[in-house]
């Protein structure tokens, strides 16, 4: 491997502990420092903690195939192999939280963006599969980190989101305003009593 692609493999899990470690400073913004969470800043949160997160982790997994003498191709081919296998997962298992959303508060995600957050998870996994089966690509450092770099773009759509929600001066959505009448009217309960 050669010195080029571990510095932008160590460089892209620095941006990763970053942004993961940004997702505490979202939580102290507005509403949320007191535990009053909107389902889709929940959402949009443990997306930028699962990729950010993931792309820090997968940026170690060629440096440790390295460690376990696989080299060249077959080093990429695993590691290729085990970010499709994570982009995947991450896909069956956010899909019906994000079908719940939709339901519960149609309008609340933008389908721009969410377009282009599936569209980065559908890319990065495809990518994957073919740089490991040596389709297009030819088991190389290039299609792998392009897939980090794309969790790491959902990573950062995500935390513009979270920290540009509570600066805007915009109404909530109006299930949102059900939600903070029905809290605010517990908490004046809990204070009466």
């Amino acid at each position: 491997m050669d010195e080029t692609t571990v510095l932008i493999l160590l460089g892209f899990a620095g941006v990763a502990a970053t942004l993961a470690g940004f997702s505490g400073v979202v939580a102290v913004f507005g509403r949320r420092a007191h535990g009053e969470w909107f389902l889709e800043d929940r959402f949009r949160l443990t997306n930028m903690l699962v990729t950010s997160l993931g792309a820090g982790l997968f940026a170690f997994v060629p440096l440790l195939g390295v460690l376990l003498h696989l080299h060249g191709p077959r080093n990429w081919t695993v590691s290729s192999l085990l970010l499709c296998a994570y982009c995947v997962a991450y896909i069956v298992k956010s899909y019906p939280h994000w079908q719940h959303l939709l339901r519960l508060h149609p309008g609340a995600l933008s389908p721009r963006i969410s377009v282009v957050v599936s569209g980065s998870f559908y890319s990065a996994a495809l990518i994957q599969l073919m740089n490991a089966g040596s389709i297009l690509f030819h088991r190389e450092p290039g299609p792998y980190v392009l897939g980090l770099l794309l969790l790491l773009i959902i990573a950062g759509i995500q935390f513009a989101l979270l920290v540009l929600r509570p600066l805007t001066a915009h109404r909530p959505h109006p299930s949102h305003e059900e939600e903070s009448i029905g809290k605010e009217s517990e908490a004046e309960t809990a204070h009466t009593r």
